[in-house]
């Protein structure tokens, strides 16, 4: 099997800004709905792994297994609403390839003043038919659990929101 050269692309920020933008749009949701299922499947690559480190263990999954979790989550009600947005990045590219870390805060509506955790991403893109789409995402979802934690500094971010 030959391997598949990327044609070329645009990499400027906005483009990175909107796939971002829409990373975190597809997995927030208000009181009573649920994810973007569809959304999620243009925003990952049909070939992803997503790697989840709990105390528990880790979770490696692909797209349909995560998402099949998240629904089960659902239906246990461990979430009735969920927002998550982005705080910082730190981007590195290396030709086709992208490795974003992208800090975050999670709340259950985008409005409320308290956060229910915080934590960074870790997201690799490669561009796929002209479009960035995940490969890779990786978070540990108890190492960044400290209200004192500055995720700028952790991410060494050059791009800050809020």
């Amino acid at each position: 099997m030959t391997p598949q050269r990327p044609e070329p692309f645009d990499c400027e920020p906005a483009s990175l800004d909107d796939v971002l933008t829409r990373f975190y749009e597809v997995i927030s949701f208000d009181e009573g709905g649920e994810p973007d299922w569809d959304g999620m499947k243009a925003v990952f690559s049909r070939h992803a792994r997503i790697t989840r480190v709990t105390p528990e263990g880790t979770d490696h999954l692909d797209l349909p297994t995560f998402c099949a979790m998240a629904r089960e989550m659902l239906d246990a009600g461990a979430f009735t609403s969920f927002h998550e947005r982005e705080v910082s990045r730190r981007v590195d590219r290396l030709g086709a390839v992208l490795h974003v870390l992208s800090a975050y805060e999670t709340k259950r509506h985008p409005a409320a003043v308290d956060r229910l955790g915080q934590g960074v991403n870790s997201i690799q893109f490669v561009n796929e038919g002209g479009a960035w789409r995940v490969v890779s995402l990786c978070w540990d979802e108890e190492g960044l659990r400290g209200p004192s934690v500055d995720l700028h500094a952790v991410v060494g971010g050059e791009v800050r929101h809020g």
